[in-house]
């Protein structure tokens, strides 16, 4: 197990857990987010291919509608 940090809340997560993987495992959307990996936006091409690493600071940004 590895401790990250989600939206500044730590979070114990499997060893090996790909951006993707961490997304479907907290139930988040993949369509309308932006993810950074501290402080580096991850292209959702490279979601399945971007390993989490211990005390990585993860910020997800979820767009929304309004007017």
């Amino acid at each position: 197990m590895i401790t990250i940090f989600h939206n500044e809340l730590p979070l114990e997560i499997g060893d090996n857990l790909n951006v993707l993987q961490l997304l479907h495992k907290i139930q988040s959307p993949t369509s309308g987010v932006a993810i950074a990996i501290n402080q580096a936006i991850i292209s959702q091409t490279h979601w399945e291919s971007t390993i989490l690493k211990q005390n990585d600071t993860l910020l997800i940004i979820q767009a929304t509608q309004g007017g």
